[in-house]
């Protein structure tokens, strides 16, 4: 089977990495100090996606899992799990 073309205007098409990296900024055990952290958890909320910084074209795990709790908790999802994240954005934006 062939992988979906990436498109930078639809995050859906980016995998997400399937556990946070060792050093995610978000999870990892030895985790990447942010400068601007607080820019980083804002974009989370609602602007868009963090690409993972040890692959550069996943998505951030760590990150997407404080993505889908803050939806989650806000009513946007009925539960944080990427399925959900997915059924939400085709609702919204069918392809």
């Amino acid at each position: 089977m062939k992988k979906p073309q990436l498109n930078p205007n639809d995050m859906r098409t980016y995998p997400v990495q399937k556990s946070p990296c060792l050093t995610c900024p978000f999870a990892g055990r030895e985790p990447l100090i942010l400068a601007d952290f607080e820019q980083y958890i804002e974009n989370l909320m609602g602007n868009g996606q963090h690409i993972c910084h040890s692959t550069d074209k996943n998505i951030c795990r760590g990150g997407r899992d404080i993505q889908l709790a803050w939806l989650c908790s806000v009513g946007m999802l009925d539960e944080p799990t990427d399925a959900a994240f997915d059924r939400a954005i085709d609702d919204a934006c069918p392809r």
